[in-house]
């Protein structure tokens, strides 16, 4: 164990690229699968459709496959873009496609009786969706962001297929240098567990947070 102390550096930096690709792909994806889950459910067929088609294309069809096209096919169209590139957008489409039908699914689940309650009020579409759905949306919604967010922290690991050196990269390199697989792998297996730990629990804590239970318990024993 001890001769892996002067590779840590170099499991350090790939860790860190992981979580900078887990973060901007987060971000990116999520708000593109927002976009997208509300064109599911959008009045006009043509967005319908058009939003239907982008979940099942890459919901279908593996990170890998998108991946291998975004870097060593694309450049064939004259379209050439960086590992970092590629990892990025290969990683964003495919969250984006998954946390779409989270949205849609979070957003069919309140009841219809919340949308005749705003509408009686006078509300327009978008007071009903930002006042009224959206909030009760988001507490449906966070008990499986939590899980596709676990999903994409692992599945950036799939990036180091195509060369790109985040922490599996880089251990697959300590691995080819030192030969000791088990004590390497070992490493990257805890440090997987302690990231993917980290990000439950956030994610749980702002579900107690946004649990409507909980405030109204709060709330009467304050």
């Amino acid at each position: 164990m001890l001769d892996l102390l002067p590779w840590l550096p170099l499991l350090l930096q790939g860790l860190l690229r992981t979580i900078l690709l887990f973060a901007i792909t987060a971000v990116l994806g999520s708000a593109l699968g927002l976009f997208i889950g509300l064109g599911r459910l959008a009045r006009q067929r043509t967005w319908r459709r058009i939003s239907g088609l982008y979940v099942e294309i890459f919901r279908g069809v593996p990170l890998y496959i998108n991946l291998f096209w975004l870097y060593f096919v694309f450049p064939s169209f004259g379209l050439s873009l960086s590992l970092w590139q590629a990892a990025i957008f290969g990683c964003t489409l495919t969250h984006a496609a998954y946390f779409a039908e989270y949205v849609r699914a979070a957003v069919l689940a309140v009841p219809s009786g919340q949308h005749d309650a705003a509408r009686s009020l006078g509300l327009s579409r978008w007071q009903r969706f930002r006042h009224v759905i959206l909030p009760q949306a988001v507490v449906a919604l966070l008990p499986v962001i939590g899980s596709e967010l676990v999903m994409l922290l692992k599945g950036t690991a799939i990036a180091s297929l195509i060369g790109f050196s985040e922490l599996t990269g880089e251990a697959h390199s300590v691995i080819v240098s030192t030969y000791q697989s088990v004590p390497v792998l070992l490493v990257v297996l805890c440090v997987y567990y302690v990231a993917a730990k980290a990000v439950v629990v956030s994610i749980a804590l702002l579900e107690r947070h946004n649990d409507p239970w909980t405030l109204r318990r709060e709330r009467l024993l304050a």
